[in-house]
């Protein structure tokens, strides 16, 4: 049975969908399909979530015996590890995607080979187990398409588009949750909060951040000779040098803001497309930032959530310009958020202009966190029943971890972790199973601290709680708020002779902007 362990990997990422990002990707691949069918392909290295480093490979050299029932031969997909060092082997590591014409976020994956990945058959034993075929003939077949399907967090789910013979969606999967190299990837029943079923898309070409560059009218700008750019992986690399097409001397006299188009070769020697954002005129001041927080906030939480950027305008344009800004914080003390009011914040001196950061502070008001927008909830192993342990409702099973094998093969410890956008004040938490299997042994309650380490929730309780009621109503309020990143609930059960259930999981603190 596939598990449906999942890890979020980084609560600070930038979610950007697979889709989009193939837009920035290498020169295409031309197409062998018929021309009606896919369009041109491109190369993206396809990353695992559960085994982080290791991309989706067809017909690997290393890859294991399938699992397939009668098998003797290697699994058609598997994964292998990042040949980071080397961008010639990491470059042959990369699969072709063919858009699937007139299908939105569909696609053919092939190797470089143009060996199509495809499930097999509904009516053959093996129909959640991969086979390979052409792209000419594969172009309009079902079995053979995928859906990039956004599972949030910057991953998506690779989902068939032919349902099972059970009238089910399926997706990639990595096979028993195994992460070594040569590893077999099959399709599984889709789970899309399952790290198994979830993966990364990397083009093969950087992101790079545009600089910003301010002239004063008929003097030419100094251009950057050098830039960083990152891939979707994480390597970063120097482009230079670069080439930029500057526009006629005249463009130079008239304020206002010009883009300036460059390139440089990346990596795997693919052309980046670079812009540059020319502010011609005197800059004014930036205009006043805004941020609304609740009473009882510290000077640390609305530090992490003030703006980066402040706009500043370019003299009698109309137009402006986004500058970066650091705010001035050495002589705010969290007295100055404990009442309703307003609190201004200066930026550092040095940045050659002045800002102030308007801190709205308004009465707190407690919700539960977990009900809010930019929560992410993970487990180490939960079953098919549907995850709602944050509906409100305290009596109706929201998880469950059975699996099969009996008492040999319980999931024990089990957790549940809920990770955070933006780091919350926590004042208290309530842990629920009423009317499931009744097995909570013990609970222990943590939350992940700004520095991304995990430490017991303060309070009277002793950690780990001890439950010797049939239910288990765990209601703890914290013996001082804590700023956190994450929560999560461990649990053990009392015995072996059945599996764990929880109805509801509740956090509360205050509102991060207050309703007025």
């Amino acid at each position: 049975m596939t598990p449906t362990r999942s890890r979020l990997l980084r609560a600070a990422a930038t979610l950007v969908a697979a889709a989009s990002l193939l837009a920035s990707a290498p020169p295409a691949v031309a197409a062998t399909a018929p021309a009606n069918a896919v369009g041109a392909a491109q190369l993206v290295l396809v990353e695992s979530v559960h085994a982080s480093g290791k991309v989706l490979q067809i017909g690997a050299g290393d890859a294991q015996v399938s699992s397939a029932p009668g098998a003797t031969v290697p699994a058609v997909a598997s994964i292998s590890s990042m040949a980071q060092a080397d961008p010639r082997t990491l470059s042959a590591q990369a699969l072709r995607l063919y858009p699937v014409v007139g299908s939105a976020r569909t696609f053919l994956i092939a190797d470089q080979k143009d060996r199509v990945l495809i499930r097999s058959r509904n009516d053959q034993e093996t129909f959640r187990y991969l086979q390979t075929a052409d792209v000419a003939d594969s172009a309009t077949d079902p079995y053979a398409q995928w859906e990039l399907r956004d599972a949030g967090n910057g991953t998506v789910n690779l989902v068939n588009v032919q349902r099972d013979r059970d009238g089910k969606e399926s997706a990639l999967d990595l096979y028993n949750w195994k992460t070594a190299d040569g590893s077999e990837v099959q399709t599984y029943t889709l789970n899309a909060s399952a790290a198994v079923q979830q993966w990364r898309v990397h083009p093969l070409t950087p992101t790079v951040t545009s600089p910003a560059v301010v002239t004063t009218p008929g003097v030419l700008p100094a251009l950057p000779s050098s830039l960083t750019g990152r891939y979707g992986w994480g390597r970063t690399i120097t482009l230079s040098p670069i080439t930029w097409a500057m526009p006629a001397a005249t463009t130079w006299l008239t304020p206002g803001v010009v883009s300036v188009a460059g390139s440089a070769k990346g990596l795997f020697g693919e052309d980046v497309a670079l812009s540059a954002s020319v502010a011609v005129g005197a800059l004014s001041d930036a205009a006043d930032s805004s941020l609304t927080t609740y009473a009882g906030a510290t000077v640390a939480e609305v530090a992490m959530r003030a703006p980066s950027t402040v706009q500043r305008r370019i003299g009698d344009t109309g137009q402006s310009v986004t500058a970066a800004v650091r705010w001035d914080f050495s002589k705010v003390t969290d007295a100055a958020f404990s009442t309703p009011g307003t609190v201004r914040i200066p930026a550092v001196s040095g940045l050659g202009f002045s800002a102030t950061l308007v801190v709205t502070v308004a009465a707190a008001q407690q919700v539960n966190v977990l009900r809010q927008s930019g929560v992410h909830p993970d487990w180490s192993f939960k079953d098919s029943t549907t995850f709602a342990l944050t509906d409100g409702n305290r009596t109706a099973t929201g998880f469950a971890d059975w699996r099969s094998g009996g008492a040999a093969n319980r999931v024990n410890p089990n957790r549940v972790t809920f990770y955070l956008d933006q780091p919350r004040q926590i004042t208290g938490v309530n842990v629920y199973d009423i009317g499931g299997k009744q097995n909570i042994g013990s609970v222990t309650v943590q939350y992940r601290t700004t520095r991304g380490g995990w430490a017991n929730l303060p309070s009277a309780t002793t950690w780990p709680s001890a439950n010797t009621s049939t239910d288990l109503r765990l209601e703890v309020t914290a013996s001082r708020p804590v700023l956190a990143t994450g929560l999560r609930v461990l649990v053990k059960n009392k015995t072996s002779s059945t599996w764990m259930t929880l109805s509801e999981i509740e956090a509360y603190g205050p509102q991060l902007t207050p309703v007025s």
